[in-house]
């Protein structure tokens, strides 16, 4: 079903999107070889729309690397890559560093994802307010509400996009119980074989629910339901991240230091595109901002 899915977007977009140049040049908007880094968390949405984009412009190569948002900006501002996809945009006291080093950079939001946390199938405590979440991260609570049984906390990776964003939620260092694995699938396999667990992972894993490999997935754990500021609980969904219900909605930015006429370039504005846009209704999330902002850098 996901191919067919993908092989209707390529034939969709493919006449919506343009035609090829025949200037036979190594670097375009639509031809070259590219490599770009991304949190793996947003694997699922940039390996799909790489799919599609590459389908329609066979002369395109995209080198997808699936790592941490923190290797991810390392590798922009070490000159790595020129092209990454992460849950946040560069801080100011970043930028100063990307200014020395005479680095220019496009920043835009190309969709809305969130931060979800799973639990074992055999797990009752499926229902946490944010406080208590606060309290479980940090350390200063250490059993589950329901069972008393002692909490194991497990993220996808070590400083990914999940990781950062909940850890500057809470405003201090993780508590003793706070672990990490190497990727998604390691954190759904862990939360599985350990049922007092608390898995967190990004929503775009599980919100494509066309594709085989999720609809397994969601046999796999329950979702657990967090306390929004309406104190009703709300779960991640395209309509409860779209519309904020859903305390721990997050954007994905893209951001890039290509040129304007190459293959990074090109990418970004197809994802930022109304044809691109539609790889988010398949996918299930929210919308991006579509207006980018850019930053120029100069040495002084």
């Amino acid at each position: 079903m996901k191919k067919l899915v993908i092989l209707s977007l390529i034939l969709v977009l493919g006449v919506q999107f343009g035609c090829n140049t025949n200037q036979q040049v190594d670097d375009t908007p639509r031809r070259g070889k590219k490599t770009m880094y991304l949190d793996e968390s947003f694997k699922p949405l940039i390996k799909t729309a790489s799919d599609v984009f590459s389908g329609i412009y066979p002369d395109a190569e995209l080198n997808l690397v699936y790592t941490s948002e923190s290797d991810a900006m390392k590798a922009l501002s070490e000159g790595t890559a020129r092209t990454i996809f992460t849950g946040r945009d560069y801080t100011d006291e970043e930028r100063k560093y990307l200014r020395s080093r005479n680095i220019t950079v496009t920043s835009e939001i190309i969709a809305h994802d969130a931060i979800t946390f799973i639990v074992n199938l055999g797990n009752t405590d499926t229902l946490l307010t944010q406080k208590q979440l606060r309290e479980f991260l940090s350390g200063k609570s250490t059993t589950w509400p329901g069972s008393q049984k002692p909490i194991e906390i497990v993220f996808d990776r070590v400083q990914s996009a999940n990781f950062n964003y909940m850890l500057n939620w809470i405003g201090t260092d993780f508590g003793k119980q706070v672990h990490a694995a190497k990727n998604t699938e390691d954190v759904i396999q862990y939360v599985q074989e350990h049922p007092n667990t608390l898995g967190v992972i990004g929503y775009n894993f599980i919100s494509d629910f066309d594709d085989a490999d999720v609809r397994a997935r969601l046999k796999k754990f329950i979702v657990v339901g967090i306390q929004g500021n309406e104190k009703s609980y709300w779960r991640p969904s395209k309509a409860n991240i779209t519309e904020k219900k859903y305390p721990f909605w997050r954007p994905i930015w893209a951001i890039n230091s290509g040129a304007p006429d190459g293959l990074n370039t090109g990418f970004v504005t197809f994802l930022n595109s109304r044809q691109g846009q539609l790889l988010l209704e398949k996918c299930e999330l929210g919308p991006g901002r579509g207006t980018p902002r850019e930053i120029n850098f100069t040495t002084e």
